[in-house]
């Protein structure tokens, strides 16, 4: 009796650690992802685009083909910019359990990456940023910070 009582609680437990930290709290999406944002500046930076107009005329003057303005569309769009890296091997990657809403705020977790130092790299100049689909919800400012908490960009939601 009392091993399938325990059993029964060691499962639901174990359903609910499935669920993962974030069920429930605020999730972005990536939609959009390129190597070569256009940008010549070496530090991160976080943009909003609230419309396709805005977000066409940005991916325009930049020339990122793999981006379209129609995918500003809904809540709108934000882009993470990593900055201009000297090789390939550089990523920045979503990570919703860092993403919350708190005090008017959007706080967007992603995470750094960086080639090992043996690594084999392309040696190619690049400017990796990733497009996102902010959650819904009330917020007028959106930060960005990384795997230890760094802020790496903060953007104005209009």
């Amino acid at each position: 009796m009392y091993r399938l009582l325990f059993s029964g609680l060691a499962l639901m437990a174990l359903a609910a650690c499935a669920m993962g930290p974030s069920h429930g709290s605020p999730q972005a999406k990536v939609i959009g992802e390129s190597q070569y944002c256009g940008t010549a500046s070496q530090d991160s930076n976080v943009l909003y685009f609230p419309d396709a107009s805005a977000f066409g005329d940005w991916v325009d003057y930049r020339g990122i083909n793999e981006f379209d303005a129609d995918m500003a569309s809904g809540n709108g769009v934000v882009i993470v910019e990593m900055g201009q890296r000297p090789t390939g091997g550089y990523n920045v990657r979503l990570d919703n359990s860092k993403t919350a809403i708190e005090n008017g705020t959007l706080t967007i977790g992603m995470e750094w990456n960086a080639p090992r130092l043996d690594a084999a790299v392309s040696q190619a100049l690049i400017a990796s940023c990733v497009a996102l689909r902010p959650p819904k919800g009330d917020y007028s400012k959106i930060r960005v910070v990384d795997q230890i908490d760094n802020l790496r960009g903060e953007a104005s939601v209009r």
